[in-house]
């Protein structure tokens, strides 16, 4: 068997952008790896243009390793990744403190086998980040209710998903991975922050305003939450 991380328009480098602020994956990411040592070794699947691992090597971590298929994400990462293979396969059976699933699961046309894949690099006691887009999201279902489902260049409906995800399919989709437990569920936020002038969101009053977003977000998240996140844990 084979898994695959081919997205099908556009470079890694322009699609996925750099997201460092409140109720954002890379965030939430960022919040959740800080307490890694530095002796810690990391897979990151789908490492586009490097933000975590970027993050990671300012910390002091240099057992960094990726998959990627983009040409231009690998030469520009090369700095960051130690190693970095076009399939998670290459890795045999090497084991990882971390692994790092963001953004990537809902490209794959096999998610459940990446997932099953990923697990088994994990160490016993190891742990995953992963991130789905919530296809159940208020914007995507107030467009249905007046017949609109048109895919884009970003976002939950990026025309480069193959999979999508409400919030009670991501959990039985990982209570599904036997060896893995979920330790932590989380939310994001719409990334305003695209869209906005710069003098909008530099604001205590934007920054205020986010984190209200966030927490009902976090209350209701099958309605609010922009992705569903998950740190889950390789069981013994």
């Amino acid at each position: 068997m084979e898994s695959s991380l081919a997205i099908t328009s556009g470079s890694a480098l322009e699609r996925y952008q750099s997201k460092p602020f409140l109720g954002s994956s890379h965030s939430w990411a960022f919040t959740e790896l800080a307490a890694l040592p530095a002796t810690a070794t990391v897979l990151d699947i789908g490492s586009g243009s490097g933000v975590i691992g970027k993050y990671l090597k300012s910390r002091g971590l240099n057992e960094l390793n990726a998959i990627e298929v983009d040409p231009a994400a690998i030469q520009n990462t090369a700095s960051i990744y130690k190693r970095t293979e076009r399939s998670i396969e290459a890795f045999g059976t090497e084991q990882f403190d971390a692994i790092l699933m963001l953004d990537i699961l809902e490209h794959l046309p096999n998610p459940a086998m990446m997932l099953h894949q990923a697990a088994a690099l994990l160490r016993p006691g190891g742990v995953a980040l992963i991130s789905v887009p919530n296809i159940a999201h208020w914007s995507v279902r107030l467009g249905l209710l007046f017949g609109r489902f048109h895919y884009t260049d970003r976002g939950i409906l990026d025309r480069t998903h193959l999979h999508f995800f409400t919030r009670r399919s991501f959990e039985q989709f990982l209570r599904a991975q036997p060896n893995l437990r979920v330790l932590k569920h989380d939310s994001t936020i719409e990334p305003a922050e695209f869209l906005l002038p710069e003098i909008l969101v530099s604001n205590p009053l934007f920054r205020g305003l986010s984190q209200l977003r966030l927490g009902v977000a976090r209350a209701l998240p099958g309605f609010f939450a922009y992705q569903h996140l998950a740190r889950v844990e390789r069981l013994s």
